[in-house]
């Protein structure tokens, strides 16, 4: 499978604003935005249509996709991202520390993809059943009104389930289902179940790739001191 997005990332750029993130509390930042999207931002009341890309994304961010949304998020410390499809609504939590974040990625409903390579602070994926924690993989996660499924396709991932306090290890190329009375199963992963990646090329038969660059301007509010990220991305 190809990688639908890579980040180059300036070398000094972290160790330069590990201060600045934590007085902005800049965590992540949106690099894809298509469909129905919207965000709303920590200290205000209700959700801005279109969640626009290169938008820096800060603790208690919130971000909503309608039935043809699709939202692509990469996260400052560690590059670790999360995909959110359509009809689909999730807070961003995060505190920032010596330059790790410690992301919870709280998902009211709908569907996220999570890939987490160099991992630096703390992810986990949160739901109103289940709580699921990583270091180091890439999985899926649906949730709706009768529990959650965790669809692990790479590493490990915790999952606790909050009704029963029952945990388990699912592993590469299983499935958990985590239901509302506290049970929580696991099984091998049949491939009908792995949602459709938008950013996988191979989901709309064409190999072209076409190379964008967003350049991101961080400001050090307290010194006005200016540094970039650079994303590249190919769609």
């Amino acid at each position: 499978m190809k990688q639908a997005f890579k980040i180059t990332l300036l070398i000094t750029l972290f160790s330069a604003l590990g201060p600045s993130l934590q007085a902005q509390e800049s965590v992540g930042v949106i690099a894809k935005s298509s469909g129905t999207t919207f965000h709303k931002k920590f200290n205000a009341d209700d959700y801005s249509p279109k969640a626009i890309m290169g938008t820096q994304l800060k603790n208690h961010d919130w971000i909503k996709t309608g039935k043809d949304g699709f939202i692509a998020i990469f996260f400052l410390d560690d590059k670790s991202q999360l995909k959110i499809k359509g009809d689909s609504e999730v807070e961003i939590l995060a505190a920032v520390e010596r330059g790790k974040i410690s992301k919870t990625i709280s998902l009211d409903y709908g569907t996220v993809k999570a890939t987490v390579t160099k991992q630096k602070g703390e992810f986990r994926i949160a739901t109103p059943t289940s709580v699921a924690s990583v270091k180091g993989t890439e999985w899926w996660v649906q949730t709706d009104e009768n529990g959650d499924i965790f669809i692990v396709i790479d590493g490990v991932v915790e999952v606790e389930n909050l009704v029963s306090g029952v945990v388990q290890n699912v592993g590469q190329d299983q499935t958990a289902t985590s239901n509302t009375d506290g049970s929580v199963d696991v099984g091998a992963t049949q491939s009908g179940d792995i949602p459709d990646d938008p950013e996988d090329p191979g989901n709309d038969g064409d190999d072209a790739t076409n190379i964008h660059e967003l350049k991101i301007k961080m400001k050090n509010e307290e010194t006005n001191a200016e540094k970039f990220i650079i994303i590249e991305f190919s769609e």
